[in-house]
């Protein structure tokens, strides 16, 4: 009797093990979306160039992550954008982060 227990209980423990670390690999990549758009906003805010950010910034962001650099209205404003990556098509999921900083230069 233990054993169909088992046999029923160890798909939906492997299920849930791997959900969560595909969660936890959600929570990371957005982390580093986030400290990437903060650090190139800071960048081009002092006075950088968004090229120049961007090359800076490059290196602890996520391999295929994309830039968007605005600068108006007296503020820097960095949109970051990753995709996850899953074995599965329909979790690989986009996601972005912003920031915004006050116009130094």
């Amino acid at each position: 009797m233990v054993t169909a227990e088992t046999a029923v209980l160890a798909p939906v423990v492997a299920l849930g093990l791997a959900l969560g670390v595909w969660m936890i690999s959600l929570a990371h990549l957005q982390v580093r979306l986030i400290d990437a758009s903060r650090d190139a906003a800071r960048l081009v805010a002092r006075g950088e160039s968004p090229a120049e950010a961007i090359r800076a910034v490059r290196r602890s962001a996520p391999r295929d992550a994309q830039f968007q650099v605005r600068q108006t209205g007296g503020f820097v404003t960095v949109r970051v954008t990753g995709r996850s990556r899953a074995p599965l098509r329909g979790l690989s999921w986009e996601l972005s982060a912003r920031s915004t900083c006050v116009d130094e230069s």
